[in-house]
């Protein structure tokens, strides 16, 4: 409209009521948030009860973080250093119940107590609990408040299985009819989800190689005889199964029962050096590989498996060294030597609250069991194993894990339709890949049940048919003349157990192959994709 032109008195009518109707709308909306401001505003100091200490109400209860149903648990901060069980039950007291006897945690260096928890068996309990804040016990002022995550320790040598419900979902188990792989079995628990969500022709396979697992296995197959057990590793499923499945799980690292054994798996209960997963195996212990590895090659362990500082890897990697100078081979070494050998060889605490051997005993652990090889292979055969638009969920539990899954999933990711590469997509044939889903992580509700579950990671992806970036690089490589990228080495073959751990002699190399072998293998390798 050109500035000149003259305004009708309607069009002027109609331009002064939006005017009035914008001004009634934002009133309105002032008029709204001096509501909710007054509303959240702290009420007027109220004259102190129960002796001069916080009191709480069940609104304040139901705002905590992380409440609204059991477990019902306080934590405790500014305890007594030689606080006992017995002073913390006679605190509370009067306030109800106790689901079971206190936890008092102390430091492992000084002996002192720093934090404890408390578990009410009902919800009243709790709230009485919380008018204790601020009340004197052994001359300091206690705190507790309400417990989020780390109270609700499992129970030695028991298994509560992580995000089974989530499992369940994104494998699309339920009501299904279709074949399933439960790749980690352990105890079972993740297994037996997935058998109450199948239909009553659905079936699911496990596998393990812990000997205990396959007693559990059996025992469920006489239960269920939709499960079927299988005694070997996951990487090696695809020799067990017929038909295509429709989602595969795998939960790799070690299980609680595991970890509460005493294979040595953790520095601070002794037992020998041993940390193999199938103790009957003819394979390598932790003790054997640390007289044969060099300095070296224990120290890229130490790095690669256990997330040691490069510094902190070669002091430990030297102290054994020091170690079999005076005992070649090792005979007096147990967990808790070479526990103690590991600390001391770091030099100072650690800054998280852990044994600081712990990095030095999963570096050990996975070095053994070549857990990293194992789940390559592992995602590998899962992705094959499964049907177009099947799903493999993958549970991690620590940082290197994790990165194995990335490394694998984008290694065998189709092209997105903004993909740079594509222009050199002509003549490049189309051939499974996988599609990745977004990463889960446990709710405050269930790590509330299962504070073991705190670092676990849902990984899924599921198998579709399309351009891989992989072929669309070396089509482009080609056409450009581009030099290779620089592979690093695997960390398996500078730790020098890439021939080593649970399935040694079980598979033959690619390096000891002859021509044809090759040859078919590639052929082999070929066709599954093409499927």
């Amino acid at each position: 409209m050109a500035d000149n032109q003259k305004y009708t008195a309607e069009e002027k009518a109609r331009h002064a009521a939006r005017v009035k109707e914008r001004e009634a709308r934002k009133k309105e909306r002032q008029k709204q948030k001096k509501a909710l401001t007054k509303q959240a505003a702290p009420a007027p100091k109220a004259p102190a009860t129960n002796g001069g200490h916080k009191t709480y109400d069940a609104s304040l209860l139901k705002r905590a973080r992380n409440v609204g149903g059991p477990p019902y648990e306080a934590f405790l901060k500014y305890l007594p250093h030689d606080c006992t069980e017995q002073q913390v039950t006679r605190f509370f007291a009067g306030c109800g119940a106790l689901e079971k006897a206190p936890r008092i945690l102390k430091d492992r260096a000084t002996g002192r107590v720093i934090r404890g928890f408390v578990t009410f068996s009902e919800e009243s309990g709790l709230q009485n609990a919380l008018q204790k804040d601020g009340h004197k016990l052994g001359g300091r002022n206690v705190s507790v408040t309400v417990a989020t995550t780390h109270g609700t320790a499992q129970q030695d040598g028991t298994h509560t299985p992580a995000m089974a419900s989530e499992v369940v979902e994104v494998l699309g188990a339920r009501n299904s009819n279709g074949v399933f792989v439960d790749g980690t079995f352990g105890r079972g628990g993740h297994s037996r989800e997935i058998l109450k969500a199948l239909g009553p022709s659905g079936r699911l396979h496990g596998f393990d190689v812990d000997e205990d697992a396959i007693k559990a296995g059996k025992e469920l197959e006489r239960q269920d005889s939709r499960f079927t057990i299988h005694r070997a590793p996951f990487s090696q499923m695809l020799k067990h199964l017929g038909d295509k499945v429709q989602g595969v799980l795998l939960d790799v690292g070690i299980s609680s029962p595991q970890l509460d054994g005493g294979r040595g798996f953790r520095p601070e209960v002794e037992g020998p050096v041993d940390m193999r997963f199938d103790a009957t195996d003819a394979s390598e212990t932790a003790l054997q590989y640390l007289v044969r590895a060099s300095r070296q090659e224990l120290a890229a362990a130490l790095e690669a498996f256990g997330g040691e500082r490069p510094a902190h890897a070669r002091r430990i990697a030297d102290a054994v060294a020091l170690a079999k100078e005076e005992d070649p081979t090792l005979q007096s070494m147990t967990t808790s030597k070479l526990a103690q050998l590991a600390s001391a060889a770091k030099g100072h605490r650690e800054y998280q609250q852990m044994h600081p051997a712990k990095m030095t005993f999963q570096a050990l652990r996975v070095a053994v069991n070549r857990e990293f090889a194992e789940l390559r292979d592992g995602l590998q055969a899962a992705t094959e194993a499964c049907g177009l638009n099947g799903a493999v969920a993958v549970l991690t539990w620590k940082h290197a894990e994790c990165a194995v899954v990335v490394d694998f999933q984008a290694s065998n990711a189709l092209a997105e339709r903004d993909a740079p590469l594509l222009k050199y997509s002509s003549g490049v044939t189309d051939s499974w890949g996988v599609v990745v889903d977004q990463a889960r992580r446990p709710t405050d509700a269930e790590l509330r049940r299962n504070s073991r579950a705190r670092s676990a990671v849902l990984h899924v992806h599921r198998k579709s048919r399309g351009t891989r970036l992989s072929d669309l690089e070396a089509k482009a490589g080609a056409a450009l003349n581009w030099a290779p990228h620089i592979i690093p080495v695997p960390a398996e073959v500078r730790a020098g157990c890439d021939r080593w751990g649970a399935g040694a002699g079980k598979k033959k190399k690619k390096r000891d192959e002859t021509p044809e072998e090759r040859k078919a293998r590639k052929k082999a390798k070929k066709a599954r994709r093409k499927e």
